[in-house]
């Protein structure tokens, strides 16, 4: 690499935790998610649809929802999108905190099943050690104190000079705003920078189109090759990532 590398930004979900737990496929992992919300509904007494039903409905809706978020026509925040599901499916008028309510209840039952990815911990600490400034960039319909929760529970969090979740700013990978916002905020130029995630359409078009380096994590048999681009480097192990950037110079 030509330019001196002085940051680096992360992407969260896949990267550094994962949340998929034994569901493979993107919507299934939001099922338990959406158990918690229909459990603390039901025992406030609201009158609910079969859960079936509901869960259908958010497979159905949630895909489209997200991809007009990452296409920067909407923001998708999950307390709204929950009361635009219960609505479209006849549950009209709940109070605005049994919402709220049931939208914690949602993420709160996602964040605990996440777990630390092999070799977070000690890489970011050892990029920190090498001088580098550190960056968290998630695309995420859950409010960032939550995911910041996660980052404190497994003693990441110190490390960071900077975050962005994204329904908390509207700002979603791949567009430019997001990784913008995060270089200005780390003080360093995009060609002064490198982001590192799993999936190839948001991270690895993203942080290229951004004009950063892009680095491919390889977490998860999720995602298949990058189509139309090509990552400036492939790992499947967090812990060779030290010694790439050195390679780097």
């Amino acid at each position: 690499m030509e330019n001196q590398i002085k940051a680096i930004i992360f992407d969260l979900g896949g990267t550094l935790i994962e949340y998929s737990g034994p569901y493979l496929y993107w919507p299934e992992l939001e099922t338990p998610g959406l158990e918690a919300a229909y459990d603390y509904l039901d025992a406030k007494g609201a009158a609910l649809p079969p859960f079936n039903v509901l869960i259908d409905a958010l497979f159905a809706t949630l895909p489209g929802r997200w991809q007009e978020a990452t296409e920067g026509k909407r923001n998708l925040r999950l307390v709204e999108f929950l009361d635009e599901l219960l609505q479209a499916n006849d549950v009209q008028d709940l109070p605005a905190e049994w919402i709220a309510g049931a939208a914690h209840a949602y993420q709160i039952k996602i964040c605990r099943r996440g777990e630390i990815i092999d070799g977070a911990r000690e890489t970011v600490i050892a990029l920190k050690d090498q001088g580098y400034r550190l960056g968290l960039l998630s695309n995420t319909m859950f409010e960032g104190s939550a995911h910041l929760a996660d980052l404190q529970r497994f003693e990441l969090d110190p490390y960071f000079d900077a975050m962005l979740f994204s329904a908390d700013l509207n700002m979603w990978k791949p567009n430019a705003a997001p990784y913008n916002y995060l270089l200005d905020r780390l003080g360093v130029l995009p060609a002064n920078a490198v982001f590192i995630g799993d999936s190839p359409v948001h991270d690895i078009v993203g942080g290229k189109g951004a004009g950063m380096a892009a680095i491919w994590f390889q977490s998860t048999d999720r995602f298949g090759e990058p189509d139309g681009v090509q990552p400036d480097a492939t790992i499947q192990q967090l812990h060779d990532l030290p010694q790439l950037l050195a390679g780097w110079g």
